[in-house]
């Protein structure tokens, strides 16, 4: 912005004094003109700051990112049964229980997961909804005679909205963690 100032300050003094050099040397016709035209091609001020005062809401997607699948990624990652488990709604995930002992499962087998994806559509009505996203994932055995694990899927979230935010009620396929 004050890039903007200082080119303005320039542009008028350099302006001012072409005009007063017109003036001096009895070009009155032209100094007249100029004067004119001045006013005519004053652009107005940039403005480079941004609108703060509006602040964008979140995309669809963007919140189904920030409510579920970066939390998710960070639960599996961090091995963290409790943290991904809290991003279902227990009332409305079908064998809650069973997905439960699931991850339970899953993280007492394996040492170190690394897990990715890419979203590729988020779709909802009202409170309802789907995510489709590409998953990749590697696990390390907690056995060193096990062999890693190396997955990757298209997974189909579904989702509900919630009081604080969107939650999973389920994902296919199923049997992506028990495989």
């Amino acid at each position: 912005m004050q890039d903007t100032k200082v080119y303005s300050v320039r542009s008028n003094l350099l302006r001012n004094s072409v005009l007063f050099l017109l003036l001096v040397a009895g070009g009155g016709g032209a100094a007249q003109v100029l004067a004119q035209s001045k006013d005519q091609q004053e652009p107005a001020p940039a403005q480079d700051e941004p609108d703060t005062t509006g602040i964008q809401p979140l995309t669809l997607t963007e919140q189904v990112i920030r409510d579920v699948l970066e939390p998710l990624q960070r639960g599996i990652e961090e091995h963290s049964a409790a943290q991904v488990l809290t991003l279902f709604d227990q009332q409305e995930t079908p064998d809650y229980a069973q997905l439960r002992d699931q991850m339970r499962a899953f993280f007492s087998q394996h040492e170190s997961v690394r897990f990715r994806y890419k979203v590729l559509q988020v779709t909802a009505e009202k409170d309802h909804g789907f995510a489709v996203a590409e998953i990749e994932m590697a696990a390390m055995p907690a056995d060193e005679h096990q062999l890693a694990v190396q997955r990757s899927t298209q997974m189909r979230f579904q989702i509900k909205l919630g009081s604080k935010g969107w939650k999973l009620v389920g994902f296919k396929p199923a049997d992506f963690f028990t495989q």
